[in-house]
């Protein structure tokens, strides 16, 4: 057997959530030569925002067949949930995702060789062929590598919410916190502002809390996302890549697929492989009408519910315990009365009072104005800078991030969310763990060009660090 040496090179991934920590199992997985440690300030490495909810109501959105973080083992996920959580679970089983965090913490347990520091990195600095992160307790850490793996950020502030409504707790700025559901008498009645996923949550959060008051979600279509269904897939994309790369001629594509007979949900589902590809064929022009005309059509039916929860949603609304408003807000304040929220509705103004308010409207893309302080420093170094359209990071093809001079770099890396700043399709498991895959093959790749750095491991070592999850 080769004698082992300790690494000398080390990949620092900034985020423990599911994105680093499917990268960091690949690097392992890809037998990587280097030291890779994970970083985050929260204990609980692998489950991220989405996954560390504390409700088994909340179902990933996708079914089990389609889940694996193992691109070559697609019954990866499926196998491990018989095991560990339901025997009887089928292809077509919508797991708690709470589950499914479970399911990539067993990943990270699976191997020795990741190391977990528990701090926040607020500062990262080029040196020499590396880098150097600053962390909150005072350390410092050098990496040849660095993989933002940031994920999901606090939505951005709402216009029109007064201080005396954040100041009393009648608005509640975090969907996903705890407190935001604290102290709420459950025959109150409260106001959701937006209708998408993080509503949805909402909804059921407050239901398993014992919530029984009325409940008014507020957004500017009024539409909550569309179910999941059975269907016969397409033998192709809905939308041919001679298409031209125009809103209109996607849109005229995709509605002749479905007027051939194509049930919507195959024709959606068939852009899967080829979604990001049409987003960077669109001019920078056409990109913006879409984001202003169709984006929330899209997200609708996309994004599509698992069927027990669509079942709830229907419910609530056809009994009226759940009731859409559809109009822009306009302000939030505090009242004797309570909250009181006043809206332009599209034909008339309009006004309601809820006990509470909630944000709903999902993760902040635009970067520069996050309160974060490794954002707002990295940004200011100029070593990232933000998409087209203003949000997430502008990225290579391989995820190397874009400093302001325009050039890649061949120290940090992204994946994930962030990559929304280029793609369209980034958040989900799927697109997350293909990126991690190949992230991790380009690290590999870098690592063994490093001069002097180096280390043989033999097929039996490398063995002895992955066991089955």
């Amino acid at each position: 057997m080769t004698t082992r040496k300790g690494p000398t090179t080390t990949i620092a991934i900034i985020g423990g959530g599911v994105s680093g920590t499917l990268t960091a199992f690949h690097l392992v997985r890809q037998g990587t030569s280097a030291r890779v440690i994970l970083i985050d300030r929260q204990p609980n490495f692998g489950l991220g925002l989405a996954y560390s909810t504390p409700s088994l109501r909340h179902l990933l959105n996708v079914p089990a067949r389609t889940i694996s973080a193992i691109p070559d083992q697609p019954n990866h996920f499926l196998n491990w949930l018989r095991r560990n959580h339901d025997p009887a679970a089928t292809e077509k089983t919508f797991a708690p995702r709470a589950v499914f965090g479970r399911y990539i913490q067993s990943l990270l347990a699976s191997t020795s060789s990741i190391e977990q520091e528990i701090a926040t990195v607020v500062d990262v600095r080029q040196q020499d062929s590396g880098a150097v992160l600053a962390l909150d307790n005072g350390c410092e850490l050098r990496a040849d590598a660095i993989v933002l793996a940031t994920g999901n950020f606090d939505p951005a502030p709402l216009p029109g919410v007064s201080k005396a409504a954040s100041d009393s707790g009648l608005y509640r700025h975090n969907a996903w916190a705890t407190e935001t559901y604290e102290g709420l008498d459950s025959g109150a009645p409260v106001a959701l502002i937006g209708t998408g996923l993080t509503a949805v949550d909402a909804v059921l959060r407050l239901r398993e809390l014992g919530h029984r008051g009325r409940i008014i979600a507020l957004s500017r279509h009024g539409i909550f996302p569309n179910r999941h269904d059975d269907y016969i897939s397409l033998s192709s994309s809905a939308i041919p890549s001679d298409t031209p790369a125009t809103c209109v001629a996607y849109l005229h594509a995709l509605r002749a697929a479905i007027h051939g007979g194509a049930e919507w949900r195959a024709a959606i589902d068939s852009l899967r492989e080829t979604t990001n590809e049409l987003w960077l064929r669109l001019p920078i022009e056409e990109k913006k009408r879409f984001r202003r005309h169709l984006q929330r059509r899209w997200e609708v039916v996309r994004h599509r519910m698992a069927p027990p929860i669509a079942d709830v949603i229907e419910s609530e609304l056809s009994n009226g315990t759940l009731e859409i408003r559809e109009g822009h807000l306009k302000t939030v304040d505090a009242s004797p009365a309570g909250a009181h929220i006043t809206l332009r509705a599209h034909d008339d103004n309009g006004s309601f009072y809820a006990d509470r308010v909630i944000n709903c409207t999902g993760p902040s893309m635009n970067y520069r104005r996050i309160p974060s302080t490794l954002l707002q420093n990295i940004f200011n170094r100029g070593l990232v800078t933000s998409g087209s359209l203003g949000t997430g990071f502008h990225c290579s093809k391989d995820g190397a991030v874009i400093d302001v001079s325009g050039l890649a770099s061949e120290i940090i890396f992204n994946l994930g969310p962030g990559r929304l700043g280029d793609l369209i399709e980034s958040i989900a498991i799927p697109e997350i763990r293909q990126q991690a895959v190949e992230l991790a093959s380009t690290l590999a790749d870098r690592v063994r060009s490093l001069p002097g750095k180096t280390r043989t491991v033999s097929a039996t070592e490398l063995a002895g660090e992955l066991v089955e999850a």
